[in-house]
């Protein structure tokens, strides 16, 4: 489909051509005096064949603007279907597994792609039209022209990471085991653990004089 910048600059091209068939018509028109479908009225053969041809370029870009409409049409009508009410997002198959992904709401993404500009533009110079940014131009067409792939490689980035981490977390347990200090107490004798008895050092005695 022509961008709407092509389609304007066609349009405006059109309309000046039929301004200058409409005053050559009127002109020879008034200059012979006849019906200009007529087979006399006094035109040379070059001027016939030049009349003709404005006739058969109108009639031709008539027909250009209405199979343009039509291919217009049918696009709005196609992404109407697309952004309806029951559109949940994309689909990406990673595998044979298959993901959904919404990355706006449905009017927002419908007035964005419904014009190709928006995308283009982003990689153009405003004032010259040329491309400022054949990089990220055609890493985007890649993305979109590779979309499950790109899917998939990400989607094992994330899960290769995932694992990485867990393995990482694994290495570092604490395998300590904390007891809670254990006394013991009979007869006025009490016997309390205290911190590391693993050497004996940490045992400490208190005896209770009994009135």
């Amino acid at each position: 489909m022509d961008e709407p910048k092509d389609i304007k600059k066609k349009q405006l091209a059109k309309k000046r051509e039929l301004v200058k068939a409409k005053k050559f018509l009127t002109e020879q028109r008034d200059k012979y005096k006849a019906p200009l479908g007529s087979s006399g009225g006094g035109l040379s053969t070059d001027e016939k064949k030049e009349i003709e041809g404005y006739k058969s370029y109108i009639e031709e870009s008539k027909s250009a603007q209405e199979a343009q409409k039509k291919r217009y049409d049918y696009f709005v009508n196609k992404t109407n279907e697309v952004f309806n009410d029951e559109f949940k997002g994309f689909e990406f198959n990673v595998g044979e597994k298959s993901f959904t992904f919404k990355p706006g709401d449905n009017a927002e993404l419908k007035s964005k792609q419904s014009n190709v500009n928006n995308f283009v533009g982003k990689y153009m110079d405003k004032d010259s039209g040329l491309i400022n940014d054949a990089q990220g131009y055609h890493r985007a067409m890649s993305v979109a022209m590779n979309l499950d792939k790109f899917a998939e490689f990400f989607y094992n980035q994330g899960m290769t990471e995932a694992v990485d981490n867990v393995s990482k977390k694994s290495k570092n347990i604490n395998m300590d085991i904390r007891k809670a200090p254990q006394s013991f107490n009979k007869d006025g004798l009490k016997i309390r653990a205290v911190g590391d008895n693993s050497s004996g050092k940490g045992l400490k005695i208190r005896s209770i004089k009994h009135k």
